[in-house]
């Protein structure tokens, strides 16, 4: 199920997305907000209202994975109870990364 942000004049701001991984996790997806809603406390207002969704669905942990090189989410996610638990180099569209996984128990 997703969920988009939008301004007063519509415009979309930022988007989170939760899925079913199994019956008891659930996966984050697709989370961003645009440059100039950051800072604001949507990104924060989005995932927490997400976390709390996916625990009234039933769920008792959520997952994620994001790249080390979006320092703005990192610091979002350990604010929120989130643990970065795997940590391994990729090559995707030409470039080296490191890619995270990060859980939360809810």
């Amino acid at each position: 199920m997703g969920w988009l942000a939008r301004n007063k004049d519509g415009l979309r701001l930022g988007s989170i997305f939760c899925v079913k991984l199994d019956d008891q996790t659930a996966k984050l997806r697709l989370f961003m907000c645009l440059p100039e809603a950051r800072g604001l406390g949507l990104g924060k207002r989005l995932l927490t209202h997400r976390m709390a969704f996916a625990k009234a669905q039933g769920f008792q942990r959520m997952t994620l994975w994001t790249y080390e090189s979006h320092e703005a989410a990192r610091p979002l996610y350990t604010r929120t109870g989130w643990a970065c638990v795997s940590s391994k180099p990729v090559h995707s569209f030409g470039v080296s990364l490191t890619k995270q996984q990060w859980e939360i128990t809810l």
